[in-house]
């Protein structure tokens, strides 16, 4: 009896344990296309106002998992609205992440 309870916490413990790591997989990828969408919004924010422009959705040099784009939309004279999207895949699913900001021509 002692060898069937102890077999069925060791089934228990080690299905926990994988929902873990699957936990903390989908953790990482949001963290660094966190990341990613923030640098963006930094060499975004660097540009002149006439420079701010979208760019098509396209592969993040050196993080091959991972594509991004921008977004850049006119809402008011001198002001530019920025969304920059990060999308990646994790098993099957595409997962993605923005992040906005304004620009103004002050």
């Amino acid at each position: 009896m002692a060898t069937v309870l102890i077999t069925f916490g060791f089934v228990a413990l080690s299905g926990a344990f994988s929902t873990g790591l699957f936990a903390s997989g989908n953790n990482e990828g949001l963290l660094l296309a966190t990341h990613l969408a923030q640098e963006k919004m930094e060499e975004i924010r660097n540009q002149s106002f006439a420079a701010v422009a979208s760019e098509a959705r396209s592969a993040v040099s050196g993080f091959s998992p991972f594509e991004r784009e921008a977004v850049v939309s006119t809402p008011l004279t001198d002001l530019k609205q920025v969304s920059v999207t990060v999308y990646w895949f994790n098993k099957d699913d595409e997962l993605s992440t923005s992040l906005v900001t304004y620009v103004s021509n002050i």
